[in-house]
């Protein structure tokens, strides 16, 4: 958003295509009360913690401006379908409502996995990493297609699809 604002930065904004979130707290989490709790008793405050709180004027405003930029956009917002484990107890930390941004484009996802793992994979026959694999390909060839990708997504496509193959 900052970027289409900035008449320096434009041009890098016009040549974003597609944004991927993964366990993007949009509408914010429930634990971010406790977490700002917890971090301050540590002594570890973190400021931003307590705009994750659902009730955070912050989220609410930069969400509805984020709709004045994302027409053009391609949005993929992962969710994650499996609780964390905090030690005392076990939550979703992102769930599907805060996860996405509820724009008609979007296209919303799981990803059978935790807060921290919704982006680690240990092997490429993963189904969270195949997953994130077909939405990239999917992207790759949507802006090839299109006729305004760069060699360097030519090449990258043809790799990714070699290595789907074998």
């Amino acid at each position: 958003m900052l970027a289409r604002e900035d008449k320096a930065s434009r041009d890098i904004a016009d040549r974003i295509h597609t944004i991927f979130f993964l366990a993007t707290p949009h509408r914010g989490a429930d634990l971010a009360t406790t977490l700002a709790n917890v971090l301050r008793a540590s002594g570890a405050s973190k400021t931003f913690v307590t705009e994750l709180d659902r009730t955070s004027d912050s989220i609410s405003s930069v969400n509805d401006s984020f709709r004045h930029f994302a027409e053009e956009l391609h949005l993929w917002s992962f969710y994650e379908t499996v609780d964390s484990d905090l030690g005392f107890t076990k939550v979703r930390i992102v769930d599907k409502n805060s996860a996405s941004l509820g724009l008609a484009h979007e296209i919303i996802s799981p990803i059978n996995a935790d807060h921290r793992g919704i982006c680690k994979f240990n092997l490429e026959t993963d189904s969270n990493y195949q997953i994130l694999l077909k939405a990239f390909t999917t992207t790759i060839d949507l802006i090839c297609t299109k006729g305004n990708g760069f060699l360097q997504i030519t090449y990258l496509v043809t790799d990714v699809k070699q290595k789907q193959k074998m």
